[in-house]
Protein backbone atom coordinates (compact mmCIF):
# COMPACT_ATOMS: atom_id res chain seq x y z
CA UNK A 1 0.00 0.00 0.00
CA UNK A 2 2.59 2.45 0.84
CA UNK A 3 4.35 1.80 -2.49
CA UNK A 4 1.12 2.34 -4.39
CA UNK A 5 1.03 5.77 -2.30
CA UNK A 6 4.60 6.46 -3.31
CA UNK A 7 3.98 5.91 -6.96
CA UNK A 8 0.94 7.95 -6.95
CA UNK A 9 2.74 10.84 -5.16
CA UNK A 10 5.69 10.75 -7.73
CA UNK A 11 3.26 10.44 -10.37
CA UNK A 12 1.05 13.98 -9.11
CA UNK A 13 4.16 15.59 -8.81
CA UNK A 14 5.56 15.26 -12.04
CA UNK A 15 2.21 15.78 -13.79
CA UNK A 16 2.46 18.79 -11.63
CA UNK A 17 5.69 20.05 -12.82
CA UNK A 18 4.83 18.87 -16.68
CA UNK A 19 1.46 20.25 -17.32
CA UNK A 20 1.45 23.97 -16.09
CA UNK A 21 0.13 26.54 -18.67
CA UNK A 22 2.14 29.28 -19.38
CA UNK A 23 0.84 32.35 -20.31
CA UNK A 24 1.69 33.04 -24.34
CA UNK A 25 0.14 36.23 -25.97
CA UNK A 26 -1.10 35.57 -29.38
CA UNK A 27 -1.18 37.47 -32.54
CA UNK A 28 -3.17 37.27 -35.68
CA UNK A 29 -1.96 39.21 -38.60
CA UNK A 30 -5.08 38.90 -41.39
CA UNK A 31 -3.59 39.78 -45.18
CA UNK A 32 -5.53 39.94 -48.23
CA UNK A 33 -4.70 36.17 -48.94
CA UNK A 34 -3.32 35.11 -46.22
CA UNK A 35 -3.20 35.11 -42.27
CA UNK A 36 0.06 35.21 -39.56
CA UNK A 37 -0.33 33.67 -36.90
CA UNK A 38 2.25 34.22 -33.96
CA UNK A 39 3.25 33.15 -30.59
CA UNK A 40 5.03 34.98 -28.17
CA UNK A 41 6.46 37.04 -30.90
CA UNK A 42 7.34 33.78 -33.00
CA UNK A 43 5.14 32.94 -36.23
CA UNK A 44 3.26 29.50 -35.81
CA UNK A 45 0.96 27.46 -38.28
CA UNK A 46 -2.86 27.41 -37.68
CA UNK A 47 -3.30 24.37 -36.21
CA UNK A 48 -0.78 25.42 -33.41
CA UNK A 49 -2.08 28.32 -32.88
CA UNK A 50 -5.71 27.01 -32.38
CA UNK A 51 -4.17 24.44 -29.74
CA UNK A 52 -3.34 27.40 -27.45
CA UNK A 53 -6.83 28.95 -27.92
CA UNK A 54 -8.07 25.35 -26.09
CA UNK A 55 -6.34 26.88 -23.17
CA UNK A 56 -9.52 28.73 -22.59
CA UNK A 57 -12.76 27.44 -23.38
CA UNK A 58 -15.03 30.99 -24.52
CA UNK A 59 -12.41 31.89 -26.92
CA UNK A 60 -11.95 28.14 -28.75
CA UNK A 61 -16.13 28.32 -29.08
CA UNK A 62 -15.90 31.41 -30.31
CA UNK A 63 -13.02 30.69 -32.63
CA UNK A 64 -14.98 28.09 -34.26
CA UNK A 65 -18.12 29.66 -33.98
CA UNK A 66 -16.32 32.39 -36.33
CA UNK A 67 -14.55 29.40 -38.50
CA UNK A 68 -18.47 27.96 -39.31
CA UNK A 69 -18.81 31.71 -40.31
CA UNK A 70 -16.50 31.54 -42.62
CA UNK A 71 -17.12 28.35 -44.53
CA UNK A 72 -20.98 29.20 -44.81
CA UNK A 73 -19.69 32.50 -46.58
CA UNK A 74 -17.89 30.88 -48.80
CA UNK A 75 -20.28 28.41 -49.61
CA UNK A 76 -22.80 31.35 -50.17
CA UNK A 77 -20.40 33.33 -51.86
CA UNK A 78 -19.63 30.56 -54.81
CA UNK A 79 -23.79 30.16 -55.40
CA UNK A 80 -23.74 33.81 -55.25
CA UNK A 81 -20.76 33.74 -58.06
CA UNK A 82 -22.37 31.02 -59.95
CA UNK A 83 -25.72 32.47 -60.09
CA UNK A 84 -24.21 35.68 -61.11
CA UNK A 85 -22.42 33.95 -63.94
CA UNK A 86 -24.90 31.97 -64.81
CA UNK A 87 -27.06 35.21 -65.05
CA UNK A 88 -24.74 37.12 -67.18
CA UNK A 89 -24.08 34.46 -69.68
CA UNK A 90 -27.80 33.58 -70.02
CA UNK A 91 -27.99 37.44 -70.55
CA UNK A 92 -25.61 37.03 -72.93
CA UNK A 93 -28.39 35.80 -76.11
CA UNK A 94 -29.83 37.57 -78.84
CA UNK A 95 -32.96 37.37 -77.51
CA UNK A 96 -32.28 36.52 -73.94
CA UNK A 97 -35.30 36.22 -71.72
CA UNK A 98 -36.10 38.77 -68.72
CA UNK A 99 -35.05 35.80 -66.01
CA UNK A 100 -31.70 36.68 -66.24
CA UNK A 101 -31.99 39.97 -64.33
CA UNK A 102 -32.98 37.99 -61.44
CA UNK A 103 -30.35 36.01 -61.82
CA UNK A 104 -27.89 38.30 -61.59
CA UNK A 105 -29.43 40.86 -58.92
CA UNK A 106 -30.27 37.68 -56.78
CA UNK A 107 -26.48 36.55 -57.35
CA UNK A 108 -24.69 39.98 -56.64
CA UNK A 109 -26.93 40.20 -53.55
CA UNK A 110 -25.79 36.39 -52.08
CA UNK A 111 -22.54 37.81 -52.82
CA UNK A 112 -23.04 41.27 -50.68
CA UNK A 113 -24.58 38.77 -47.66
CA UNK A 114 -21.71 36.49 -47.59
CA UNK A 115 -18.84 39.14 -47.64
CA UNK A 116 -20.71 40.55 -44.29
CA UNK A 117 -21.13 36.94 -42.71
CA UNK A 118 -17.16 36.54 -43.79
CA UNK A 119 -16.42 39.98 -41.70
CA UNK A 120 -18.92 38.98 -38.71
CA UNK A 121 -16.89 35.33 -38.38
CA UNK A 122 -13.60 37.50 -38.74
CA UNK A 123 -14.31 39.67 -36.00
CA UNK A 124 -15.28 36.64 -33.79
CA UNK A 125 -12.48 35.09 -34.43
CA UNK A 126 -10.23 38.71 -33.79
CA UNK A 127 -12.47 38.47 -30.52
CA UNK A 128 -11.40 34.89 -29.56
CA UNK A 129 -7.75 36.36 -29.81
CA UNK A 130 -8.40 38.65 -27.55
CA UNK A 131 -10.39 36.65 -24.58
CA UNK A 132 -7.66 34.39 -24.68
CA UNK A 133 -5.14 37.18 -24.06
CA UNK A 134 -7.02 38.64 -21.53
CA UNK A 135 -8.19 35.67 -19.86
CA UNK A 136 -4.99 33.71 -19.92
CA UNK A 137 -3.21 35.52 -17.56
CA UNK A 138 -6.17 34.87 -15.11
CA UNK A 139 -6.34 31.50 -15.61
CA UNK A 140 -2.55 30.87 -14.95
CA UNK A 141 -2.49 33.70 -12.32
CA UNK A 142 -5.35 32.74 -9.87
CA UNK A 143 -4.90 31.23 -6.64
CA UNK A 144 -6.70 28.15 -6.87
CA UNK A 145 -6.07 24.88 -8.63
CA UNK A 146 -7.92 24.68 -12.08
CA UNK A 147 -7.80 20.97 -13.55
CA UNK A 148 -8.54 20.73 -17.08
CA UNK A 149 -8.18 18.11 -19.97
CA UNK A 150 -5.79 20.05 -23.03
CA UNK A 151 -4.37 18.48 -26.41
CA UNK A 152 -0.54 17.92 -27.03
CA UNK A 153 0.81 19.24 -30.06
CA UNK A 154 1.36 15.16 -30.90
CA UNK A 155 -2.34 14.98 -31.21
CA UNK A 156 -3.12 13.47 -27.94
CA UNK A 157 -4.66 14.65 -24.59
CA UNK A 158 -3.39 15.44 -21.14
CA UNK A 159 -4.59 16.34 -17.64
CA UNK A 160 -3.25 19.61 -17.30
CA UNK A 161 -3.24 21.46 -13.41
CA UNK A 162 -3.18 25.32 -13.24
CA UNK A 163 -2.01 27.07 -10.37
Amino acid sequence: MKKLLAVLFILFATTLSFAQAQAHKLTMDRGFFTTDYTIDGQEVDGDAFERELTNVPEAISKWNTGNTMRYISWGAAFGGGFLLGYGIVEGSGYQAPDSYKIKLIAGGAIIVVAMIIEHIGNSKKDSAVDIYNREIGRITGNDSVNLSIVPTEQGGIALAFNF
